[in-house]
């Protein structure tokens, strides 16, 4: 399979998966060996305390006469053999096999050879009647001869104290397991965090802002994906500056031979009164604008100019007188409703924006008809709105309106198809959105806003 075609795979993820095996492994396997160690601890007290008893029986044998006796006494009984929590069987064979005290039948069924009782003594596990058992045999010389005294013992305590150690192991490893994953996952987070601080500086900056990032701030393993990217903006930079000086110059060199052929048409239509140059001079006059507005869209493109404080309002007062003369000629009223509206942002590129605006509206509206600009703000995010009263535009057609060259069913304005396409590239390199409706005239309304609420047209609800 191609690569690029494989899911992502997430880094917090993969050191997660890569971590928390092994240490639940290795914290499994601490429980295990602590639990073995402290049942073979255990195991070894209670063999002891077997051993004794065997010894304890085995101090009791006497000689009188001549002869090896065995004789427990009850009280001696009862201190040695009284149990609590188990049974405890027990068996004395002097020489020759003879029981002395104690039950028959409490070998175990496997035998033994010399070599098991190096020490003297073995233990055992066996079962009697029904129960399990763990014993110990032991051969103790005595006078006379020697005594083999076997004393067995059911498992109830030994399985308590199991259970006792089984939970003294499992409750603290379950917390040392759950304080150690929280600080695995934590540790984890700390250590990406360097990257999710690169990833915001980078979703804050503007457009134009393609200035290095710097690996001064960033842990040693991200300088390198820090310098790349340094590069990146480096080569990004240079091509944007390319492309802007491109479009800048070739349009700067396109207006002087057009400028010149205008002024030649014009004078040559003032002296002929020939009315067959007319659709020549509207034909360089679209041109020349074309052409500024091309001038426009290289000023557009990001690293242009840096963004100051500004008055929305200022601007479009500034511009006012001309946007009135054009709409006199095209004998349409058109009115402002400014309020104060201070954003950031460039003058130049904004007065561009809003004048494509206006002189969008004011070609595609009707004679007798009326535009209205109006700035604000609302909860302290600027805004700029046009409206009109000519034929709108159809909701299926609004989202295309801004694509470079479309002009839909508003070619009759005479437009070249770049200057909405020219409104939301400002207005984006300006973090500001622009959206289009139905104005209260029935016409078009263009807003662009910083923030999602306005008071502008029907398109745009409070």
């Amino acid at each position: 399979m191609n690569s690029r075609n494989r899911p992502s795979a997430s880094l917090r993820q993969s050191l997660l998966a890569w971590l928390l095996p092994g240490v639940a492994a290795l914290l499994v396997a601490s429980g295990v060996a602590s639990y073995y160690i402290a049942s073979n601890n255990a195991t070894e007290a209670y063999d002891r305390s077997l051993l004794n008893l065997a010894l304890g029986l085995a101090n009791q044998a006497q000689m009188r006469d001549g002869k090896l006796h065995f004789e427990l006494l009850p009280q001696a009984r009862q201190i040695l053999l009284t149990d609590k929590y188990d049974e405890i069987r027990y068996a004395v064979y002097g020489p020759r096999g003879r029981l002395f005290s104690g039950e028959d039948g409490l070998f175990p069924e496997r035998g033994f050879s010399a070599e098991d009782f190096v020490e003297g003594y073995v233990f055992f596990d066996n079962v009697v009647k029904g129960k399990p058992v763990r014993g110990v045999i032991l051969v103790a010389p005595v006078e006379g001869g020697e005594l083999t005294v076997l004393v067995s013992e059911t498992l109830n305590k030994r399985e308590m104290q199991v259970g006792d150690i089984l939970l003294s192991v499992l409750v603290p490893e379950l917390l040392l397991f759950t304080a150690t994953i929280a600080l695995v996952m934590s540790g984890v987070g700390a250590g990406l965090r360097p990257l999710e601080l690169l990833r915001v500086q980078l979703a804050r900056r503007t457009p134009v802002d393609l200035q290095p990032l710097g690996a001064d701030a960033v842990p040693i393993e991200l300088h390198p994906l820090v310098e790349e990217i340094d590069r990146l903006l480096e080569r990004l930079a240079t091509a944007l500056d390319a492309q802007r000086h491109f479009v800048s110059d070739a349009a700067h060199q396109l207006r002087t031979p057009i400028a010149a052929l205008l002024a030649q048409l014009e004078s040559t239509r003032l002296e002929t009164a020939d009315a067959r140059l007319d659709p020549s001079l509207a034909s360089v006059r679209r041109l020349i604008r074309l052409v500024n507005q091309l001038l426009a869209l290289a000023r557009a493109e990001p690293g242009g100019m840096a963004m100051a404080p500004l008055d929305l309002r200022a601007l479009v007062e500034a511009e006012a007188d001309g946007w009135l003369r054009q709409a006199l000629d095209a004998e349409i009223d058109l009115g402002f409703e400014l309020a104060a509206a201070p954003a950031a942002g460039i003058a130049l590129l904004l007065r561009e924006m809003i004048g494509n605006l206006v002189d969008n509206a004011l070609r595609y509206t009707p004679r007798g008809g009326s535009v209205t600009v109006r700035t604000g703000s609302v909860n302290g995010a600027a805004f700029v709105c046009v409206e009109d009263s000519g034929p709108g535009i159809p909701p299926e057609q609004r989202a295309q309106v801004f694509e470079r060259f479309f002009r839909g069913d508003r070619s009759s304005g005479g437009g070249c198809g770049l200057g909405l396409a020219i409104v939301r590239r400002i207005a984006g390199q300006h973090g500001a959105t622009v959206d289009v409706g139905e104005s209260m005239a029935g016409g078009a309304a263009f807003m662009v806003r910083f923030s999602s609420v306005s008071d502008c047209g029907q398109g745009f609800p409070l």
